[in-house]
């Protein structure tokens, strides 16, 4: 429990958006370097653990994986495995977390669909890629640098300058979607880009799906009349870059939908 608390408060701090005042980089690099610590020595607890003639195919976890084939000549070295496990610990919660708070925000602010997924709870795995369709934890891709001149939408775009890839923009896009700005739970044909794609699809997406699924569904469940406590613009949203809220105050009473 205690290493989750950490965790959160690490990825937090690490994540927040800049502007930064002095003290929030402070606290920021403070996060950074515990967490860099954490890991480290978590890795260096794991090293008796792991055979050093098992390859990283047979190990029992992603560490423990990680570290053997850092051993086995695949060119992974210390620092990047320590680099990798930090990204997985900031993105397995941040990512998850907001798409679950996003997502009950989106259902508290559309009721009728809140109702029908209440009513329906089989529309649980569709509901999901709609709630990340419609307001995602990324909201932009990291950024992106071209190696050449080239031209985007009639726009030009000199070599070496900074792109952001807006995910959430594309997740709206009315050339692929029918009335993209409203939430619908049955929306079929989903094909939307909120885990990336290609060589930087996420490689916890169907984890991440599995989490919602079972966070939303369970809440529903026991909370069927759950309702939000503030008018939604009162609602506060973080400073991160993960979008997501610092709060969702809500009434919660238990039993059967009214």
């Amino acid at each position: 429990m205690e290493d989750r608390v950490n965790i959160g408060a690490w990825a937090n701090a690490a994540m927040l958006m800049p502007p930064l005042t002095a003290d929030e980089r402070a606290t920021g690099e403070q996060a950074v370097a515990a967490m860099r610590g954490y890991v480290e020595a978590l890795v260096a607890d794991r090293w008796s653990e792991v055979p050093s003639h098992s390859s990283h195919e047979e190990q029992p976890d992603l560490i423990s994986a990680l570290m053997s084939a850092r051993d086995s000549g695949l060119r992974l070295t210390e620092n990047e495995m320590t680099s990798m496990l930090m990204l997985l610990l900031v993105v397995g919660h941040e990512t998850t977390a907001n798409l679950i708070s996003n997502g009950m925000v989106a259902l508290l602010r559309h009721p009728d669909q809140l109702q029908l997924l209440v009513e329906r709870p089989w529309l649980l795995p569709s509901a999901i890629e709609e709630l990340l369709r419609y307001d995602g934890p990324a909201q932009q891709a990291t950024l992106r640098v071209p190696t050449e001149d080239v031209e985007i939408g009639g726009v030009p775009i000199p070599a070496g300058s900074l792109l952001s890839v807006v995910i959430a923009s594309a997740n709206r896009d009315p050339g692929h979607f029918v009335d993209p700005d409203r939430l619908d739970i049955t929306r079929a044909d989903n094909r939307h880009i909120a885990f990336g794609h290609g060589i930087h699809f996420c490689l916890g997406a169907r984890l991440a799906r599995l989490e919602g699924q079972v966070a939303i569904g369970m809440l529903l469940e026991r909370f069927p009349r759950i309702a939000l406590a503030v008018d939604p613009d009162r609602i506060p949203w973080r400073r991160s870059f993960m979008r997501g809220p610092d709060s969702v105050p809500v009434r919660l009473t238990p039993g059967e939908p009214s």
